[in-house]
């Protein structure tokens, strides 16, 4: 329903019930006077304000506001002339001063009463604040339903009452046609644009029919309590000599019972769906509750200050907290740079936003990289913010390591290509010597350097290429954890790598019990020991009288393995730990031929099954220190 299409009708239904009624009085028809008597319960001075009122209104919702305010004020002096005149004058000549009336209709032909004087008055003021603000107040509406509830009063009132030709209501002598203009003017001045106060239209019109009721129920109560006690006669008296008011009172007894018992049904049923209604709304509430707490992602509602009003699951992975503590904490707690001012509740309007990357804390006070999205909800009384969280700590990982393989591999591929061509190149320059040495049918002696030297370059490159595929073995190879017996493993290695460099005499002891059984990958361990026993050997000291390599391990209190290779060969240099575990880092070249692979090898390998490796300095030598986990499978 449009208020304000009902507004204009009712405004042009009170100027042509005021129009008709003036012009009977001005035409002076005695018949209609005889015919319908009623009609002239208005009086002229009624018709005129009416219309002037409807006019008022007609220029209100049309915008025209100075003419609202004009009339507006005619109205309303008019209303208080006829309120304030029995004060001044013991007479009433503002009844005469438009028309002679040519009827009696009343005490006193052409006189507003007193309630119709007053309720003039009151439209008139809320026409004027209207037009004035330009906005609906509650000041409008409060005068407009006190307008309504007279006018409500009074109609009801006629409609219950048995005698036709009646004063009642006693307090007002308002006509039947004068209290349906009130009431039509009323309404729309009441509901025009009441949402905008956040007042529920029903609840409105519920308490207006309620108190319309009883102000004609205490009116009525009141004028039989004069008649009772003979301070005054009876408003009405019906054709059986009784106070109309008893008529209208017992009207009201059998309109209260059949309220009363409408109301008790309506009770029931609406108790009825209420009930359904709640159990729908707990079911829907459950099946939420499900989904936002099975969800993998965070989910976070904060309200316009900030402050945490509720938290998956979810959440409590992610930042370390119970749901329960996290209620009531401003949301900076676990995303710091979330707003751009703490607690400015001029900026938090700012967060709503597609995903983007912030830092959150966690409980622990660990910074970590999540992906946030924020949308705004707008309810009826104030506005919250959703929050959804991802934790992309892994997925950051994962991109670092991808930028440091592509690194490595961009390295990888620009040291091997070097490392290949050498001894290629070396090994076509020598075999073009050696085309030209048997074309001029060199000695044999002299050919023999030169094969050993393309041979030992070949062997070279054999070296490279069968470290290149280790490596490439060490981050394809994919083997289940098994047990292995550690001190067979490593004298297995040993035996295999002892004659690797004839030229190098070097003692190799095993201190490794023999029952030392570990939780590892074979192949990986294996890879692990090649590279520091061979290392070991390649860069003995072949000035030290006595060349040792020792192996150890043992296992820790917490549930650790120890692994060392230790030697008393030529070490590293000061300053060379930083760079110890980089592909293709080579020390001592004079002394061994290298890939610089080996060490590198060692350490992804040993992170691979969740491990350290660790270099320690010795005064004559080197340690290497690896532990591997042996609490679980690793």
């Amino acid at each position: 329903m449009s208020w304000h299409k009902a507004g204009m009708a009712a405004a042009w239904f009170c100027v042509l019930v005021g129009t008709g009624i003036g012009s009977l009085w001005l035409l002076k028809s005695g018949h209609v006077a005889d015919t319908l008597p009623i009609l002239f319960r208005m009086q002229f001075n009624t018709a005129v304000n009416f219309v002037l009122t409807g006019l008022a209104v007609t220029a209100l919702l049309s915008g025209a506001g100075r003419i609202a305010t004009g009339l507006s004020i005619a109205v309303m002096l008019i209303g208080l002339a006829f309120l304030l005149e029995p004060l001044f004058h013991a007479g009433h000549p503002l009844d005469t001063l438009l028309i002679d009336p040519f009827r009696q209709t009343s005490p006193h032909p052409g006189h507003l009463a007193s309630g119709t004087a007053l309720s003039f008055l009151l439209i008139g003021v809320c026409i004027l604040v209207s037009a004035v603000t330009g906005r609906p107040t509650l000041l409008r509406v409060v005068l407009a339903a006190t307008v309504f509830m007279a006018a409500a009063a009074t109609l009801i009132g006629y409609g219950l009452q048995l005698v036709a030709e009646s004063d009642w209501p006693r307090y007002g002598h308002m006509s039947p046609h004068t209290a349906l203009c009130f009431a039509a003017l009323a309404l729309p001045l009441i509901f025009l644009r009441v949402e905008e106060l956040d007042y529920d239209a029903s609840t409105i019109a519920a308490m207006l029919g309620a108190a319309s009721y009883l102000l004609l129920l205490a009116l009525t109560l009141l004028d039989l309590q004069n008649a009772f006690e003979g301070s005054s006669p009876p408003v009405s008296i019906d054709p059986d000599g009784k106070p109309a008011s008893q008529a209208i009172l017992a009207g009201l007894l059998v309109v209260s019972g059949i309220v009363y018992a409408g109301l008790i049904v309506y009770a029931f049923r609406s108790a009825q769906r209420s009930r359904a209604i709640a159990l729908q709304l707990r079911e829907s509430q459950e099946r939420m509750s499900a989904i936002i707490d099975t969800a993998a992602d965070g989910i976070v509602t904060i309200d316009a200050r900030g402050t945490i009003l509720s938290a998956n699951r979810a959440m409590e992975t992610i930042f370390g907290y119970r749901s329960e503590d996290m209620l009531g904490r401003d949301v900076s707690t676990l995303i710091p740079d979330l707003l751009p001012a703490a607690g400015n509740d001029d900026h938090i309007a700012d967060i709503a936003c597609a995903a983007r990357e912030v830092e959150g804390t966690r409980r622990n006070g660990i910074r970590f990289p999540l992906d946030l999205s924020v949308a705004r909800i707008e309810l009826d009384h104030t506005v919250l913010y959703s929050g959804i969280i991802r934790d992309i700590s892994q997925r950051k990982q994962h991109e670092q390591e991808i930028l440091d393989v592509n690194a490595e591999l961009e390295e990888f591929a620009w040291r091997t290509s070097h490392d290949l061509r050498a001894p290629i190149a070396s090994s076509i320059g020598l075999t073009a010597i050696m085309r030209d040495m048997i074309g001029l049918q060199a000695p044999t002696t002299q050919l023999v350097p030169v094969i050993g030297r393309l041979e030992r370059g070949l062997q070279k490159l054999d070296g490279l290429i069968e470290n290149i595929i280790q490596l490439k073995r060490s981050r394809l190879l994919d083997e289940a954890t098994t047990s292995v017996p550690l001190a067979s493993t490593v004298q297995e290695t040993i035996e295999r790598l002892r004659f690797i460099d004839p030229g190098r005499q070097v003692s190799l002891a095993v201190d490794i019990p023999e029952t030392l059984v570990i939780r590892t990958k074979p192949a990986r361990l294996r890879m692990i020991l090649d590279n520091l026993i061979s290392n070991a050997i390649k860069y003995a000291d072949p000035d030290e009288e006595t060349r040792r390599v020792i192996v150890d391990a043992a296992l820790t209190g917490d549930g650790w393995l120890e692994l060392c290779v230790s030697d008393n060969g030529l070490g590293l240099g000061q300053g060379d730990e930083s760079g110890l575990f980089q592909m293709f880092k080579r020390f001592h070249p004079s002394k061994a031929d290298s890939s610089g692979l080996g060490l590198y090898i060692v350490k992804t390998s040993v992170e691979h099954l969740g491990g350290t490796v660790a270099y320690v300095r010795l005064d004559k030598g080197s340690r290497f220190v690896i532990r591997l986990p042996q609490r679980n499978d690793a």
